[in-house]
């Protein structure tokens, strides 16, 4: 077992092994093709946890909410911002 150890960001519980869990990452990604299979491809240039909820925390706020409030987050009515 390794000595990775999640912990809500919320409400601050260790995450058990095994348990499910909402992670919020931040991927910096390029699409290609296979060049022989012609099938597209994705490589993971850099992938960084950002938030972690746990299974009870994250059943509370749903993507649906967590999609808005980046929206209203990251759109922001400060010009230099965006």
């Amino acid at each position: 077992m390794s000595g990775i150890i999640n912990v809500c960001d919320l409400c601050n519980k260790k995450i058990p092994h095994g348990a499910a869990y909402v992670a919020i990452n931040y991927h910096i990604e390029q699409m290609d093709k296979d060049p022989l299979k012609l099938f597209p491809t994705i490589q993971v240039i850099r992938a960084e946890k950002v938030f972690t909820m746990c299974g009870k925390c994250g059943n509370k706020h749903q993507a649906a909410k967590m999609i808005e409030v980046l929206k209203r987050t990251l759109i922001s009515s400060e010009p230099r911002l965006n």
